[in-house]
């Protein structure tokens, strides 16, 4: 039985309904509204990067909500994508780590490559020259992960850039059962002169950032992010943007933005040094006490993010420290499309 592709939820002259031989579903799509997502029965958590609120707070002027839900009742979602327009281009996300799809288990890739094909018909109503998508570090989800690569590259994406992401698995066992030798013999100097890590309680951004800031300056290189968006991460995401820290007395040693990206999820996000303590090496600490804070929480998975420079080129000294740690590699996609 076919049904209606797109069931347009805003007004457009390019209107057009076209029939698709998708079975059981049905594909909305929606105009700066990413809340009508609250609409919908969905049985999993989103990214935080996909949630109406954080999508919302990206501020494009415009962003287009793709749905693909039961034709039956329209009522239950089973998959999503945010899709933000950027000069003349489409962008998944435009200011996030990944934006992506993301598809419930039940959808088969005939399915999703036939919803695919409505996106990008839609994409070039609007006079979209091409489609950039971020994805998420493979191990946040391996199946699903593969699954979107697969559907992607058979639809014609290129797979512009893969980059690796290092991650630690979070256990039963102790942080420090995988450190190598010089980290672990850091982290005993780091105790044995008292420092300690703790949250840092709602943490005044100026500070955050002063320090932040100073470290890449010292260090060449420029901040990724303003402090306007440091301020708005967190006031208006508290329970997922935190900071950490590591103290030598009340002088900070080293602290790290975290975000709590999913239920299984943290990402070290933005960690800095006090260069004072070089010879510490504090991160080692903020590290262990990250990877404890998991262990508490129930989460899985302590993402070290991309070893890379503010240009983007491999930095094979971060990347060694971070499997000093014990982290392990996978891999970060971004692909592109031209329509």
């Amino acid at each position: 039985m076919s049904v209606k592709y797109y069931r347009m939820l805003f007004p457009t002259p390019q209107n057009k309904v076209k029939s698709s031989p998708l079975r059981n579903y049905t594909a909305l799509v929606v105009k700066n509204n990413p809340d009508i997502l609250h609409q919908f029965t969905i049985r999993w958590s989103f990214w935080l990067f996909n949630t109406p609120l954080h999508v919302k707070h990206q501020n494009a002027a415009e962003v287009y909500t793709f749905i693909l839900t039961d034709a039956a009742t329209q009522t239950e979602a089973y998959g999503i994508f945010h899709l933000f327009i950027q000069n003349q281009e489409g962008v998944s996300p435009y200011q996030a780590s990944f934006g992506s799809f993301e598809i419930a288990e039940r959808v088969s890739h005939s399915e999703f490559a036939e919803w695919l094909i409505g996106i990008e018909e839609f994409a070039k109503t609007l006079g979209i020259s091409g489609l950039h998508i971020k994805h998420y570090p493979t191990c946040y989800n391996p199946s699903r992960s593969t699954f979107i690569r697969r559907g992607l590259l058979r639809r014609g994406f290129e797979l512009r850039q893969s980059t690796e992401n290092q991650f630690i698995a979070v256990t039963n066992r102790s942080f420090d059962d995988s450190l190598h030798t010089s980290e672990r013999r850091r982290l005993r100097k780091c105790l044995r002169a008292g420092f300690r890590f703790e949250e840092w309680l709602n943490p005044p951004p100026k500070e955050v950032y002063a320090f932040i800031e100073q470290n890449r300056q010292l260090l060449g290189y420029s901040l990724s992010f303003s402090f306007e968006q440091l301020q708005l991460w967190l006031n208006i995401f508290p329970e997922y943007f935190r900071v950490f820290c590591v103290k030598d007395g009340d002088t900070l040693a080293s602290l790290s933005i975290t975000v709590r990206v999913g239920e299984s999820t943290l990402y070290n996000f933005c960690p800095a040094d006090n260069l004072d303590y070089r010879t510490y090496s504090p991160a080692v600490l903020l590290n262990k006490g990250l990877y404890s804070e998991c262990q508490y929480k129930g989460i899985s998975i302590l993402d070290l993010g991309v070893s890379v420079n503010e240009t983007g080129a491999s930095k094979p000294s971060l990347k060694r420290f971070k499997e000093n740690l014990g982290a392990k590699n996978c891999e970060k996609y971004f692909f592109y499309k031209k329509l």
